[in-house]
């Protein structure tokens, strides 16, 4: 398989990027023979390094992908439907129509980029329900889902020890339950819902690095602002050391395209057993019947908090309901789906 991206980058805590170097190497685990491009910046995970312009106009990548014989599989970076749609026509030729395209994040598709998306040729595949039946609308049978979003070995949960240990590295107060959310710092995804934690909590923010440019700086000083909240912004190599201190996590993103169709942090924090309070934002909606989750019916503080007591005060844990979200579950779909491809080719009467 040859896996084309432009979502490398030395730091991953983006929710895109995430999905492509989690992905990739979960893929190069299940399937030796993988060849990885960047059609960005170089990465240690590609083999090729192959730039090309917004429009993915390059004369060398066409040439490169004409002459394989494998499925390439595209992991875009998030853009609108539209641009995403030529791009994946372009890449439809240039691959005889043997593309697969990975959107983490779907956004409305108008009917230009509808009629792209059947004319490519290409298979759609989806991270939640929501997404795999709006592109199944566009492309009928075309359209795949798999489940993923979080690695079990790296995610764990951790002793009421250890647990203190890292409140204490990272200078988190420990005399309160932690209430913790990983994302950015944007107003559209109601971060600012952390200021509405009553003193019975303390709440843990950490933003993404990769996008400072977009941090709602009012909402950044309120937060600084206030002794019940603290902000990391620089990046963290161990993050699941943050999911590890926490009591509760929060994740009250409601807008869409304000996040990929999994919610990454939720999913982390949930493998590190950590309870999950949240909305029903994209594949969350599958597992709010799932023990250690609750939904936000109401931003009213007095609610948010009586729903963070209560998780916190049941204490169950919902690593379990994660499970089948590992990684190498989403890469072992793509290859079994792949490979009846092959075999219902092999099959099909002359």
């Amino acid at each position: 398989m040859i896996i084309l991206t432009n979502c490398l980058r030395k730091a991953d805590d983006e929710g895109s990027l995430k999905v492509a170097k989690s992905l990739i190497t979960a893929i190069r685990r299940a399937v030796q023979d993988t060849t990885v491009v960047s059609c960005a910046e170089a990465s240690p995970l590609c083999q090729e390094h192959l730039p090309a312009n917004k429009l993915m106009l390059s004369p060398r990548l066409a040439r490169f992908l004409w002459r394989r014989k494998e499925i390439t599989l595209y992991i875009p970076a998030f853009a609108r439907m539209l641009p995403t749609a030529y791009r994946i026509c372009l890449l439809s030729l240039y691959t005889r129509r043997k593309l697969k395209v990975l959107l983490p994040m779907r956004s409305p598709a108008g009917r230009l980029a509808r009629l792209l998306l059947r004319i490519s040729g290409a298979e759609i595949i989806a991270l939640s329900e929501e997404s795999w039946r709006m592109y199944r609308e566009i492309i009928g049978e075309r359209a795949k889902r798999i489940k993923a979003g979080v690695d079990v070995g790296r995610f764990v949960p951790v002793s009421a020890e250890e647990k203190k240990a890292l409140r204490y590295k990272y200078g988190i107060p420990g005399e309160k339950p932690v209430v913790l959310h990983v994302g950015h710092l944007k107003e559209g995804r109601n971060v600012g819902q952390l200021l509405a934690v009553d003193q019975r909590f303390h709440a843990v923010l950490v933003t993404s690095t990769q996008t400072r440019q977009e941090q709602d700086e009012a909402l950044r000083q309120k937060l600084l602002a206030s002794p019940q909240v603290t902000l990391i912004d620089t990046y963290l190599p161990k993050i699941e050391e943050i999911y590890q201190l926490a009591d509760v996590y929060l994740f009250p993103v409601t807008a869409e395209l304000s996040c990929i169709d999994v919610p990454l942090s939720a999913l982390e924090a949930a493998a590190c057993g950590v309870p999950v309070v949240a909305t029903a934002y994209g594949e969350l909606q599958q597992l709010m019947d799932k023990d250690g989750f609750y939904r936000i019916e109401s931003f009213a503080p007095e609610r948010l908090n009586e729903a963070l007591n209560r998780a916190v005060q049941e204490g169950k844990n919902p690593r379990e309901s994660v499970l089948e979200y590992d990684w190498d579950c989403g890469a072992m779909q793509l290859m079994e789906a792949e490979d009846r491809r092959i075999g219902q080719g092999n099959t099909a009467k002359p």
